[in-house]
């Protein structure tokens, strides 16, 4: 199985503790990058929600390959969450990430700044100002960060940090943290992108069942788990709700 190149885990849970989130310089194998490439152009080039990148191996690959990241981030062993997106943002100034929004405000943040939990979004391609990188507010500057019950709502616009990465790298944030992606400008290239959920181990699972981080399910439980994502995120994709049939199609073509 593909394995991460080597990273610096102090500092990757330096400043997650300390600012809600990370960036980690590219450390995701090229060729892994280019077959998660493949996988969300299939999706898009089909006209289905690029959620479907998910029926082929790749993303979960990549998913496996940033089991010892995520465990490095947190601090302890974990698992892996029924909770994972791949994005297209085009540039045809349309397109965007997701609005401002946390994971889930109510997750534990401890006295040292560990979480309970975590997402890492990795940049399939170049994520820039240009194409909708994310953007953050880092938890130093959060007035409403340790609230298990925080808005969306931006307090300061002083306070937003954008957060340009390139292919290959990670970025971590804590379930805690205010965070977006951004409009691409157009002609701009396109931000393609995947995410993926973690939480500690010796915590009560979230989000009902939790995986093994070695996990690669099998074409049955990918095509249930990418219909669950698909309905389970509607409020944040955008999506009417007419692709579902066109993505159900996708997955019986794709995954029998």
């Amino acid at each position: 199985m593909t394995a991460l190149q080597p990273f610096d885990a102090a500092a990757v849970q330096t400043a997650l503790w300390t600012e809600g989130y990370f960036v980690a310089p590219p450390c995701v194998p090229s060729s892994l990058l280019a077959d998660c490439r493949a996988a969300i152009e299939a999706a898009h080039a089909a006209g289905v929600s690029t959620v479907a990148a998910f029926a082929f191996d790749a993303p979960w690959q990549l998913a496996i390959a940033l089991g010892p990241l995520a465990e490095a981030a947190i601090g302890a062993p974990a698992l892996r969450l029924p909770a994972w997106w791949a994005w297209w943002v085009g540039g045809d100034g349309e397109s965007r990430g997701w609005p401002p929004h946390r994971d889930n405000p109510e997750r534990d943040v401890d006295a040292r700044g560990a979480p309970d939990a975590l997402t890492l979004w990795v940049p399939i391609t170049d994520a820039t100002a240009d194409n909708g990188c994310m953007y953050v507010v880092p938890a130093p500057w959060d007035i409403q960060y340790a609230n298990p019950h925080a808005s969306d709502e931006i307090l300061s616009l002083q306070t937003i940090r954008a957060v340009p990465a390139p292919a290959g790298a990670v970025l971590g944030w804590t379930s805690k943290l205010l965070h977006w992606g951004g409009q691409a400008r157009p002609g701009a290239p396109p931000r393609l992108s995947v995410s993926i959920e973690f939480q500690r181990a010796d915590r009560p699972r979230f989000d009902g069942t939790a995986s093994a981080l070695d996990e690669l399910p099998p074409p049955a439980a990918r095509r249930a788990a990418i219909e669950h994502m698909w309905q389970r995120y509607q409020h944040a994709h955008r999506e009417p709700p007419g692709r579902a049939a066109a993505l159900a199609e996708f997955l019986a073509r794709t995954l029998g």
